[in-house]
């Protein structure tokens, strides 16, 4: 099966997977792989984008590739998926690569970065500018290979526990954002920080944010 039409019908979810997963599913030979989030099942519409590929799989494979999904936390943290297809622990993560921006600056280029591309133009340079190659050259470091999917677009500018009237209300602003948005943050005197998604309303409940 020709690897793009697999990517685009099956609608991929953002898995990394490691570097050794077989071309062909074998009739006679079952194949078992673990997805691990890093959004909790309250986050329905990320979380299911995995969900629904890992039923697409089982479907084109007649059953005999099973990849069964597990929310951030019930495997490792949220922040430690990548660690764990790179070590093995597990087949495939579902995650955002900006939450490795700590690891290496470059795994901010794999999502979306401010004043960055929107995500028309994202989609055109991992599927008609050789994004996807150059992405997947660099995460051959790691001993993974990414397959791009869900696509959002802009996200929303943040709430706020008071009003943001001017850039000079940023500068001490504990503010819940991660990778390369998280230096422009800082830049304006913000304090980042990179809290996975699942944890941001405990956060603010509790004034980390």
């Amino acid at each position: 099966m020709e690897r793009r039409s697999f990517v685009r019908s099956a609608g991929l979810a953002g898995v990394l997977a490691a570097g050794a997963a077989p071309a062909i599913v074998h009739a006679q030979a079952a194949v078992r792989w673990r997805i691990a989030s890093s959004f909790p099942k309250s986050l329905d519409t990320i979380f299911g984008a995995a969900e629904v590929f890992a039923k697409k799989v089982g479907e084109l494979s007649g059953g005999k590739f099973q990849v069964t999904v597990h929310a951030a936390g019930e495997l490792m943290p949220a922040f430690g998926v990548v660690d764990g297809v790179q070590n093995g622990t597990v087949e495939a993560c579902h995650t955002v690569p900006y939450y490795f921006f700590g690891k290496d600056e470059t795994f901010a280029l794999g999502a979306a970065i401010p004043f960055g591309m929107n995500s028309r133009q994202m989609t055109a340079w991992m599927f008609e500018g050789n994004g996807l190659k150059l992405m997947r050259e660099f995460y051959a470091g790691y001993n993974m290979i990414n397959f791009p999917c869900g696509n959002t677009g802009a996200q929303m500018a943040g709430w706020y526990r008071k009003e943001i009237k001017s850039v000079a209300d940023i500068k001490g602003l504990k503010f819940r954002v991660g990778g390369f948005a998280g230096k422009v943050i800082e830049r304006m005197g913000g304090v980042p920080q990179n809290i996975p998604g699942g944890e941001i309303y405990q956060a603010l409940e509790k004034g980390t944010i």
